[in-house]
């Protein structure tokens, strides 16, 4: 099933191979990886060794500078010799379509060039991360497939955050894998079966979820098992509930929940993580791990060229 979604994803790519910027270009697995999905024709990839000259960059300040009135010429010319920052600027610009980094400079250094250039989506106030796991042997309601969110950014969501990265995960989810989200809001209670400030923080995240995107099927607080599981739904919710046993999109109540479920799917049962996939923003943007193989950065980039060509179906 992991070979059949990456042979899908792929498949979508080559159908409108999208320029993908690589702030980190001189670095060697960048560099393969960016030969790989040239010479397989699923992006056209950007890569950026140097900030670029003096002239390159004056060209660009005068071209685009109209995008950021609240910035200086001066500012924009200081932050533009980062790569990092260049690259957020091209994507801004509409001179790239994704942003891939993160194989040299930290999480946090992508979100910062990411929000300063690029910005949020409206109404959205906080950048997120959702994983797609691939599990074995577990028959949900998109087979094996299932998204986690957040496991990387947020660590400590009140009930506002919470219903933007519900918001945001859903808004990936539809964009990046065509799916109709059905989001359930974790707790370690359902339907008022515990008493807890946490609890509470849920709850209100999901009235304000609602409230925002009346359309959204979200539902919660929920157990994990009232979530996924059908028969655990009709004993634990009461009345219908267009999420509960069926949901394919789980929202974590804070990071530690989140990263360490995660983790323990992943090691537990032998499931596929794919991602994180940074989200919120108003362009693509992919994170990677210092780690990252140049089979890690190819599947980033395949799903960051996913994500911005569904982006312009919008």
């Amino acid at each position: 099933m992991a070979t059949d979604l990456m042979e899908a994803l792929h498949a979508k790519a080559r159908t409108a191979p999208q320029r993908v910027v690589f702030p980190e270009g001189a670095d060697e697995t960048i560099q393969k990886a960016a030969r790989r999905l040239s010479d397989e024709g699923l992006a056209a990839p950007i890569l950026l060794e140097d900030p670029g000259s003096d002239d390159e960059r004056a060209r660009l300040i005068e071209e685009c500078s109209h995008l950021f009135p609240d910035m200086s010429v001066k500012g924009l010319h200081r932050r533009l010799r980062s790569p990092l920052n260049l690259g957020a600027f091209l994507v801004a610009a509409g001179k790239a379509d994704a942003l891939v980094a993160g194989i040299q400079n930290t999480t946090q250094d992508v979100i910062l060039a990411a929000m300063t250039f690029i910005g949020m989506q409206e109404g959205v106030s906080i950048p997120s991360s959702m994983m797609l796991m691939r599990i074995p042997g577990y028959e949900g309601s998109e087979g094996s497939l299932i998204v986690f969110a957040d496991c990387g950014v947020s660590v400590a969501p009140d009930a506002a955050d919470l219903a933007d990265i519900a918001l945001s995960t859903a808004h990936s989810v539809r964009v990046l894998l065509g799916w109709e989200p059905r989001v359930a809001m974790l707790s370690f209670s359902t339907k008022g079966s515990g008493d807890h400030e946490s609890v509470t923080r849920v709850v209100e995240a999901v009235q304000i979820a609602r409230e925002r995107d009346p359309g959204l099927l979200v539902d919660g607080e929920l157990q994990l098992d009232a979530a996924i599981v059908p028969s655990v739904a009709v004993r634990k919710v009461p009345g219908e509930s267009p999420v509960a046993g069926r949901a394919n999109v789980l929202i974590f109540p804070d990071l530690d929940s989140g990263n360490i479920a995660c983790k323990c799917v992943q090691r537990f049962a032998k499931a596929d993580a794919f991602g994180p996939f940074l989200q919120g923003f108003c362009r693509t943007v992919s994170d990677l791990s210092r780690g990252s193989t140049v089979d890690d950065v190819v599947g980033a980039s395949v799903m960051a060229c996913v994500h911005a060509q569904g982006l312009k179906r919008l």
